[in-house]
């Protein structure tokens, strides 16, 4: 892992993380074990509120509501209470909240300049930005200075406490889509939403997107990145848009009262971010450590799986199938693990019936150990300490737990060690990062030579080589979305499907005609799966269940 700031957990679900439970919790004077704090929210400025609850921040601020052409410094501050105030769970005064510095260039606007750090020094550095902002705004909140040996971020301790009660106690209803006609946009100078001011945002986000096309770091993500940008450029972004009825069930599902306030909070938080902007704004890696591409605060491709689907139910989902480890057993000469993949099994089966999920108290479906499992597979590939890897364990499952209504124990986690590809697996990894600590550096799939330095440790290298080929291996995808959208521009018609999501392993794809989806799914699925080559992975759909049949 590249030893950034960018830590922490932020669990949906309310559920009580570690800290809560363990019987001798870190004190505040320290930082906490990696994702025990709350990791601050990204972005929370690209969301929709009423107005008076807009007003009322900037009343806390003392800043002018009538100004249209504030100063820098009173974005910056606007900007950074706002990204607090999302972040905080509710009733946890003792929380810590963790602030990587992505996040407070991001406040400040600049987070293009992180790569080289040409403005972002001196009373620019983000650790003076955010000690002035404290000063001059929460004087009480203590900071926890950053360590980059444990690729810890800055800790705030006492936030909650210092952030008004009122804004606290607000903030659900702030964030439904129907709080109020008087809409604005959650940002400073105040403005309203209304057809023209959309027009103008989405202008103005399309202007950022193409900007951040300038810095990919080679040519397949360039492409990739202006395919992105395309497929959202004017009437093309209707389509991600979502029906009335369905964002009208997507509020029912955020606001069940089943969910804790938490889980109400973020649900909200992440529909309020869809309505400002459906479109995804694709960026590449702020540091350059990775050739995949990220998107600006909440968008349908980090919200909620469940709420995406209900506001887009016609999307198609594929997804390479256990695409890091079928990599991994290629390049590192895993040839148990080839052996497995290669019979069709699937590692996620195999590893749930050999943990004995079914069987831990009373049973946990897989659908909520998957994501526990796919945690600890891959922090394992990458080189995390089996220490780590049983928290990452724990954490995920925990916020998912509430559904089966009990905690499965780190000892009961740690069993994935014993799993015999696991083992394999670890052996090997170990062998992999000495390699690149002898060589001091490694070339990836697209020539791309990563060297060791003090942001880029072997670990990182192990991650940037996978992920490299991840996106290698979905080119073909890309080339057939790419052709698509080239002859709808010349026949000057719209494009017969679209690539509407990128996530990293897989993507989403919207077709036009409901009654040709199986026909097109089969044109991604053929492109891909005939270019593999030796890596045992295929392009499978993995939403809608049952439409598509191999």
């Amino acid at each position: 892992m590249a030893k950034t700031e960018n830590v922490g957990t932020e669990s949906e679900t309310g559920f009580p993380v570690y800290s809560e439970i363990d019987p001798t919790p870190e004190v505040n004077s320290q930082l906490l074990e990696k994702g025990e704090a709350i990791l601050a929210v990204s972005e929370p400025w690209r969301r929709v509120v009423p107005r008076w609850f807009c007003e009322e921040v900037c009343d806390f601020l003392g800043l002018n509501t009538s100004k249209t052409k504030p100063a820098h410094e009173d974005i910056t501050c606007f900007r950074l209470f706002i990204t607090l105030l999302m972040s905080v769970k509710h009733d946890e005064p003792e929380q810590h909240i963790a602030i990587p510095f992505e996040r407070i260039a991001e406040c400040a606007g600049m987070a293009w300049d992180l790569r080289n750090r040409n403005h972002l020094q001196g009373e620019n550095a983000t650790g003076e930005i955010l000690g002035g902002f404290l000063e001059e705004v929460l004087p009480d909140v203590e900071v926890l200075g950053a360590s980059h040996s444990k690729g810890l971020a800055r800790e705030l301790v006492g936030v909650p406490v210092a952030l008004p009660d009122r804004l606290l106690e607000k903030r659900v209803e702030a964030l439904k889509p129907n709080s109020g006609d008087n809409r604005v946009y959650f940002d400073y100078p105040i403005k309203s939403v209304n057809p023209t001011s959309r027009s103008g945002v989405k202008k103005e986000d399309e202007a950022e997107q193409e900007k951040w096309v300038e810095q990919a770091l080679c040519d397949p993500q360039r492409r990739l990145l202006e395919y992105l940008l395309e497929v959202g450029r004017g009437d093309r972004s209707s389509k991600f848009r979502p029906e009335d009825e369905d964002l009208d069930r997507a509020l029912r599902l955020a606001t069940g009262t089943s969910k804790s306030i938490d889980a109400r909070t973020s649900a909200l938080d992440q529909l309020s971010a869809i309505d400002r902007d459906p479109v995804p704004r694709y960026k590449p890696s702020y540091l350059g450590n990775t050739v995949r591409v990220f998107t600006s605060g909440y968008s349908y491709c980090n919200i909620n799986k469940k709420l995406r689907r209900t506001l887009q139910p016609d999307w198609i989902e594929l997804d390479l199938a256990s695409a890091q480890l079928a990599i991994v057993a290629h390049d590192w000469g895993l040839t148990e693990v080839e052996d497995f993949l290669r019979a069709g099994e699937s590692i996620w089966q195999s590893l749930y019936d050999f943990m004995e999920w079914e069987g831990c108290k009373g049973g946990v479906p897989m659908e909520i150990a998957k994501p526990s499992l796919k945690k600890g597979l891959y922090a394992a590939i990458f080189g995390a300490s089996k220490s780590t890897i049983r928290k990452e364990m724990y954490d995920t499952f925990a916020e998912g737990a509430f559904q089966v209504g009990f905690l499965a124990s780190r000892k009961f986690m740690a069993r994935i060690f014993l799993h015999p590809l696991v083992e394999q697996l670890l052996r090997e990894r170990e062998n992999q990062i000495a390699k690149i600590e002898d060589d001091g550096k490694a070339t990836d799939t697209f020539e791309r030579e990563i060297r060791l330095s003090s942001d880029t440790d072997a670990r990182s290298v192990l991650a940037q080589l996978a992920q490299a080929k991840e996106l290698e291996l979905l080119l073909p995808a890309l080339d057939v979305a790419e052709s698509e959208l080239h002859r709808a521009d010349e026949a000057e018609e719209s494009p017969r499907f679209w690539i509407v999501l990128w996530q990293h392993d897989g993507f989403s794809v919207h077709v036009r005609d409901q009654s040709r989806r199986d026909t097109y799914v089969g044109r991604f699925q053929e492109a891909v799966n005939s270019a593999v080559g030796d890596y045992h992975t295929r392009l499978e759909v993995d939403y809608p269940e049952g439409e598509f049949e191999d």
